[in-house]
């Protein structure tokens, strides 16, 4: 897959931004100092693969300010792609050739691997985003995991709302059969997909981290789930069992919302002694194994969003990062051309200055 051009109008600080990208020339960099708009970009690009930000999750901080909406179009060799903004009201339009289209319809249509020296940071301290990796794999591969997914994230929210309304004394302990028994058969659904894909990255991830970190320690990737290998029935009866407890935090406990991933290295957890530098190198390996397996089970290359990684990384993962980046169609944010002029690939460098790329 591959972008061919990209139009940008009133997205954060862009000013109306107009590119076309050359077949033969794979890496794309924007360069300039921060603040600029260089990540704004890469930001526009991801919205138009999974209909939302990695920055934020209110769609009307994305309208530059004094605009009354934003828009991005990208037009790849397959789909033309794009995504309408208002400020006020706050609402989001997804289009694939110029229809309408649910988020479940439009995610998927451009595949997206996105990389920043914040994942370093994610993986290692915050059970939400390493479950949010799975989750961003996973709805790119699988349409029918995607509209699971964000039932199971629904029903969740209203067993929470009537668990509150319960413990208040303005609803009813039986209306809880309802969710429970929709909660067991999605959330099963949702952790067996999970564990299928894990043991998919399993081989990728070790292979990526033993030639990146110039080690033959194994990486092994553990999922832990109160509820794994639970079958739907069972589930249900573990939600009705829990009701005492859910009733007096007003939350559901159990289910793939709760559940967490572990990383060993040569067999031990690598939250509580991996070095930043072993990090780098699992991160990197869990961001190539994704593009591996995506160019496996569609035969498609996802485009790769870097992210001024360049100053997270030494000299041999920024040589591995480069050797790499060859095979995606790629775009880059830089502080510094030098991060870039050394490139084996052919690639295209814009200025990027308060909001204006040239």
């Amino acid at each position: 897959m591959r972008i061919q051009s990209m139009k940008i109008k009133g997205f954060r600080n862009l000013k109306g931004i107009d590119l076309s990208f050359e077949e033969g020339i794979p890496i794309h960099a924007f360069v300039g100092s921060n603040g600029q708009g260089k990540t704004n970009i890469l930001e526009a690009i991801y919205l138009c693969s999974l209909s939302k930000s990695f920055r934020t999750r209110a769609s009307g901080d994305l309208v530059g300010f004094e605009e009354a909406f934003s828009s991005v179009k990208i037009d790849t060799d397959e789909e033309k792609l794009e995504v309408i903004i208002t400020a006020k009201p706050s609402q989001k339009v997804l289009k694939v050739n110029g229809v309408k289209k649910s988020a479940t319809d439009f995610i998927g249509n451009l595949k997206a691997v996105f990389f920043s020296p914040d994942d370093l940071a994610n993986m290692s301290y915050a059970p939400k985003l390493r479950r949010r990796y799975l989750d961003i794999v996973l709805s790119q591969l699988n349409r029918g995991y995607l509209v699971k997914l964000m039932e199971y994230n629904g029903a969740c929210k209203q067993r929470n709302s009537l668990l509150k309304a319960i413990s208040e004394g303005r609803g009813d302990t039986d209306e809880l059969d309802f969710w429970d028994e929709k909660l067991a058969q999605l959330g099963a659904y949702i952790t067996e997909e999970r564990l299928k894909l894990i043991d998919q990255l399993q081989t990728l991830v070790s292979g990526h981290y033993k030639e990146i970190s110039n080690s033959s320690s194994e990486v092994s990737i553990v999922y832990e789930s109160e509820v794994r290998g639970v079958s739907p029935k069972e589930l249900c009866d573990l939600y009705k069992d829990g009701r005492r407890r859910d009733l007096m935090t007003c939350q559901t406990r159990l289910g793939p919302h709760r559940d967490d991933l572990k990383f060993l290295l040569a067999d031990k957890d690598m939250a509580f002694f991996a070095s930043r530098g072993e990090w780098r190198s699992l991160v990197l390996g869990l961001k190539f194994a994704e593009i591996d397996l995506i160019k496996e089970l569609t035969g498609d290359n996802p485009v790769l969003l870097l992210d001024d990684v360049f100053s997270e990384l030494d000299a041999e993962r920024q040589k591995y990062l480069f050797d790499a980046t060859g095979k995606s169609q790629t775009f880059i944010t830089t502080t510094h051309k030098e991060f870039i002029d050394g490139l084996p690939t052919a690639h295209k460098a814009y200025k990027v200055k308060e909001g204006i790329v040239e």
